[in-house]
């Protein structure tokens, strides 16, 4: 699909120029998975799942409530009830901060995942509060990647999506009635993120939020 299309489509859509962001990470970072894929806070028809390209043998949905009648319902601030070595993809989204203890957690995931399979996970870093129930944390990048080293995840790799400018518009959303208004404005901060140094990107960066992908090496 062309990007400046579906952008607009997007925009029009209601979504937030953080979830387009978001949504286009997934689109760029999930696809030919195979095996058995687990999406542990996958919510009822969430936009993600029409920007990756799966291929898995078995496909579980699961989350916190069984409203939206979900394959498993799962607290996440407990033990997961899926065996070890279970899984070859575990999709864990826009859920880290409102855990109770988020390192317990990834150690859940990492027991869960087989050998070679892989964690994808997103995580905002400048959001307004989201109690869904509850919101904690938000997680540096250097956060981020000690967890995954300390659950003994290798092959890291966290990726920014977002900027100073996008970061902006993203928290007035609300405040930009119309779509129109929001297609412009979204689209100029898009333009001056691209502005920002290179240098003050990677030395002081600001992004709306982490998309993060590591691997599990028993």
């Amino acid at each position: 699909m062309n990007k400046t299309f579906d952008f607009i489509k997007q925009v029009y859509a209601g979504k937030t120029i953080s979830r387009i962001l978001f949504n286009w990470q997934v689109q760029n970072n999930c696809w030919n998975l195979k095996g058995v894929c687990v999406d542990l806070a996958s919510g009822k028809n969430p936009s993600y799942q029409r920007y990756w390209k799966l291929n898995c043998d078995k496909f579980i949905r699961s989350e916190y409530s069984g409203d939206n009648r979900p394959d498993l319902v799962i607290d996440l601030n407990r033990k997961i009830p899926l065996a070890d070595n279970y899984a070859d993809n575990v999709f864990l989204f826009n859920a880290l901060y409102i855990l109770k203890k988020p390192e317990e957690n990834l150690k859940e995931v990492y027991r869960i995942l087989k050998t070679g399979g892989s964690l994808f996970l997103s995580s905002p870093f400048i959001a307004n509060e989201m109690p869904e129930p509850d919101d904690y944390f938000r997680f540096t990048s250097q956060k981020l990647k000690e967890m995954l080293n300390e659950t003994r995840f290798t092959e890291i790799k966290i990726i920014p999506y977002g900027e100073r400018f996008s970061a902006a518009a993203y928290l007035l959303h609300n405040f930009f009635v119309f779509n129109t208004v929001r297609l412009f404005v979204f689209s100029a901060a898009l333009l001056l993120d691209k502005t920002i140094p290179k240098k003050m990107r990677n030395s002081h960066p600001a992004p709306i939020g982490y998309f993060v992908i590591a691997r599990n090496r028993h």
